[in-house]
C-alpha cells in the first residue's frame, strides 16, 4: 500500500498545488491530508470499474484538502475570537458581554455565545438547526458588528 501511495504521490501534489498553499506549512498539511484521501481512494478502488484511478482518485484527495482547509479556517475563526475576547486588559472591569453591541441579532448573539463556549460551526448548525455555511455568514456579520461598535 505504502508503495502505491508513494507511486501516486505526484496526483496528490498537482492537487494541493491548485490550493495556492500560503506558506510551507500549510503545503504539508495539504499534503497529509491529500495522502488520507489517496489511502481512501486505494482502498475502494476496483481495476473491475471502468476507470483509470487517477480520474477516480482526485474527488478523494481533493474532498480530504478541502476538509483540512475548513479545519483550519474553523480553528483560526475560534482563536480569532479568543484573541479578541482577550483584547482587553484582565484587570478591566467590563466583561466581553457589555461590549456586544445592541444591535446584534438574535441569531448573532446565540452564535456567538455558542462559540465562546467552545462549539464548533457544525455543532451550531445542529443546535440552530440551520446550515453550518450560514452560521459561518451569521458569526462574520457579528464580529464585524463587534469591531464596528468597539474599534470605531
Amino acid at each position: 500500500m505504502e508503495e502505491l501511495i508513494e507511486k501516486n504521490m505526484g496526483l496528490v501534489l498537482t492537487i494541493v498545488n491548485r490550493f495556492n498553499p500560503k506558506n510551507q506549512t500549510e503545503k504539508e498539511d495539504y499534503i497529509q491530508a491529500g495522502r488520507i484521501g489517496l489511502w481512501k481512494a486505494l482502498t475502494k478502488f476496483s481495476k473491475n470499474g471502468g476507470s483509470k484511478f487517477s480520474p477516480y482518485a482526485w474527488n478523494p484527495i481533493k474532498w480530504e484538502i478541502i476538509k483540512e482547509i475548513r479545519s483550519i479556517k474553523a480553528k483560526y475563526d475560534y482563536i480569532n475570537i479568543e484573541e479578541y475576547q482577550h483584547s482587553y486588559p484582565s484587570n478591566t472591569s467590563i466583561p466581553f458581554w457589555e461590549l456586544m453591541p445592541s444591535n446584534l441579532t438574535d441569531n448573532e448573539s446565540q452564535v456567538i455565545k455558542l462559540r465562546l463556549e467552545g462549539y464548533n460551526f457544525k455543532e451550531i448548525s445542529n443546535k440552530l438547526q440551520c446550515h453550518r455555511s450560514n452560521i459561518k455568514k451569521i458569526f462574520q456579520n457579528a464580529i464585524k458588528k463587534i469591531r464596528e461598535t468597539n474599534n470605531g
